[in-house]
This record gives structure tokens, C-alpha cells and sequence, in this order.
């Protein structure tokens, strides 16, 4: 299909591009995140997508600490360390380097070709998509969008999430997150608008789904969660010169 075909030459750019730098963002040995690294068993990493052995096949991107503020799973905060997801995009969009303050040179990045000046629910998904790959103990991407270790079904995965951001576009906590992404990104230059991207198709919308949704609106009125303030580690000042190629994949989602 469009989308395993897309993220099968996505793997060999972007999504090698991200492995490099893996390290620095999750905090984590860069070594854990090489493609034939085998993280079957690697329990501090596939913890934080909240994968297990056997499960692939029912597996929940709602309950993936890593989307989670401290990596603790609480459906109001869903999507609030929203840092490695902005980190994920700017790879895609912007080059690996400009993760970097100090970085300068290089070819134009996506962004200014294309004229990017926000991300959609597509993008947004695209990216967290990828984090859970990174994340998991596949090495490569199937042809079918399924996970050939760990049986996740990525293109499902993907149409959940954006979905999810379809729908909650212009809830206020979802649009704070979408400020804080562009913010890091776009370096600020921008405010959020709203989106077109609403070309969204699901045959079936999780029980999952429609829980963390309902939570988030039941969550309105707690004024505590807003006022949270969360540290994430900074990259490490490493050298790397290589930009990424984003094909695709990246681009059907804008």
C-alpha cells in the first residue's frame, strides 16, 4: 500500500537520519537505536512505547509513555512531552543539524522549500509513527506497514493518531500543544492556524480513541495540569553533516 511503500523509502533518509540522533533525544546510548540492534529485549526502550512480546497485534498508542509528561500514562496529558515529537519533525523537516543551535550550512531544509510555516494532524502523526518505530525492536519497515518483530500495525497506528488530532484540532490543550511544536520547529515565526488537513478516512475509531478524547474534555476544567512544567534533556554537541532526504512519506501527510 501507499503508506508501507512511502515509510520503505523513508527508511533509508529520514528514518536513518533520526537513528543518528536517537540517542540525544531519548537520552538514551546511541547504540540502542542502530537498525540491527536488537531490542527484543531491551526493556528501557520498548518501556517507553509500551510494547510487550506477544501483544504486537493489540497494541494501544494511547498508552505509550513516551507521549506522556515523565513518561507516566495519565489520558489527560496525552501528548504533552510533545518535545519528542517536535524533535522527530524537525529531523523530517528541517535536517538532523538543526537540532543542533549552532548548526549552519548545509542544503535548504524542507521546510523553507516547501514553505512550511505549521504542522497538520498528518505530520504530527507521521512523527509520532516514526517515534514508535525508532522506539520498537523492528529494523526495518515491512512492506505491509506491520511491524515484522513487533507486530504493530503501523498504518493503523498512523490513521489513529491522526484522527485524534482531526478531531481535537481546536481543543484548547491539543492547540497548546500544537503552539509548543511550532514554536520549536518553525522557531516561533508563526502562529498556529487551524488546518485543512481533515482528509482523514477510519473505518473503525478505537475504544481507546474515543476514552483519551472524552478524558481530555472532562479534564477542562482542571487548571492544575496547565500549569505543569516539565525539563527535557538537551542533545549533546555531537558532529554530523548529513542531511536527510525526506521522501514521500513525509510529504503525503503535510
Amino acid at each position: 500500500n501507499q503508506f508501507g511503500s512511502g515509510m520503505q523509502q523513508a527508511r533509508s533518509s529520514f528514518l536513518n537520519s533520526l537513528r543518528t540522533v536517537a540517542g540525544g533525544i531519548f537520552n538514551m546510548p546511541n547504540e540502542f537505536f542502530v537498525s540491527k540492534y536488537d531490542r527484543t529485549s531491551l526493556s528501557q526502550v520498548t518501556d517507553l512505547i509500551g510494547w510487550e512480546a506477544g501483544k504486537g497485534k493489540a497494541y494501544d498508542i494511547f498508552k505509550a509513555p513516551i507521549l506522556y509528561p515523565d513518561h507516566i500514562v495519565n489520558e489527560k496529558k496525552i501528548f504533552r512531552n510533545w518535545i519528542v515529537i517536535a524533535k522527530a519533525m524537525k529531523v523530517a523537516v528541517c535536517g538532523k543539524m538543526s537540532l543542533y543551535s549552532k548548526a549552519r550550512g548545509g542544503p535548504p531544509s524542507y521546510a523553507k522549500m516547501w514553505k512550511l510555516t505549521s504542522c497538520t494532524p498528518g505530520l504530527i502523526a507521521f512523527s509520532v509513527t516514526s517515534i514508535i518505530f525508532i522506539l520498537s525492536p523492528d529494523q526495518e519497515f515491512s512492506g505491509d506497514g506491520v511491524g515484522a518483530i513487533s507486530s504493530i500495525a503501523y498504518h493503523s497506528l498512523f490513521q489513529t493518531v491522526k484522527k485524534f488530532f482531526v478531531v481535537k484540532w481546536n481543543h484548547q490543550r491539543i492547540k497548546s500543544v500544537v503552539e509548543q511544536i511550532n514554536g520549536y520547529v518553525f522557531d516561533g515565526t508563526v502562529k498556529t492556524q487551524p488546518s485543512n488537513d481533515t482528509q482523514c478516512t477510519m473505518e473503525q475509531v478505537t475504544e481507546s480513541l474515543d476514552r483519551v478524547m472524552a478524558a481530555l474534555d472532562a479534564s477542562d476544567s482542571d487548571s492544575n495540569d496547565d500549569s505543569d512544567s516539565l525539563e527535557y534533556v538537551n542533545l549533546p554537541v555531537q558532529a554530523a553533516n548529513i542531511h536527510p532526504t525526506v521522501t514521500a512519506a513525509a510529504a503525503a501527510t503535510i
